[in-house]
């Protein structure tokens, strides 16, 4: 709590000792009047704002400190979710090394649930109608009824189009926090035919 106190009354005095040294510098007559004048009046009003909404946030904080830390903590939550989003790229990877290890369990052993949704998993991939979308801080793998090159009636007609209320059905898995977690769920044991 003490150094608390000390970054808050540090975080004080920075904009004045700044708009003190700021105030100390004098503009010459020649440039009076012209671009550069105007230029320099921006950034100083600039600096203003920015130093008025320091000051503003400083007594926020002080004000309602349990409510700076929530927002502070969702901040660091929303930027770890949105670096570790996983890609398409990291899909295709863990299909593949599920693949190659399920390659080397006896038949006997497989478990058929894993194996039936890596041969789905497969045959979307090779008609070409698994898509992925992200949200920034979590991403989706769904499938679509027809391939995007497809040039049926179907395809263009927009009464047969699938609605937005079927997608939830249509996701096959949701990425999150660097994990796509159906795969990990209906893989966890792919070696133990029950």
């Amino acid at each position: 709590m003490h150094t608390t106190a000390q970054m808050l009354l540090k975080l004080k005095k920075v904009p004045n000792v700044i708009a003190l040294q700021a105030s100390k510098i004098k503009f010459p007559e020649k440039f009076k009047g012209t671009i550069i004048e105007k230029w320099a009046d921006y950034w100083k009003n600039l600096f203003i704002d920015y130093r008025q909404m320091i000051q503003d946030l400083r007594t926020d904080i002080q004000d309602d400190p349990r409510k700076a830390f929530i927002w502070t903590t969702s901040l660091f939550g929303i930027y770890a979710l949105a670096k570790n989003n996983p890609s398409e790229i990291d899909f295709k990877d863990k299909l593949r090394i599920i693949g190659n290890e399920m390659a080397l369990v006896s038949e006997d052993c497989q478990n058929p649930t894993s194996i039936n949704h890596l041969k789905f998993l497969n045959t979307c991939y090779n008609e070409g109608v698994i898509h992925y979308k992200s949200f920034g801080i979590a991403s989706i793998m769904y499938t679509s009824e027809l391939n995007s090159s497809c040039d049926l009636y179907k395809a263009h007609c927009s009464y047969l189009k699938p609605s937005y209320f079927s997608l939830p059905s249509r996701i096959v898995d949701v990425g999150l926090m660097g994990n796509w977690w159906n795969i990990y769920m209906k893989m966890a044991s792919y070696d133990v035919k029950h």
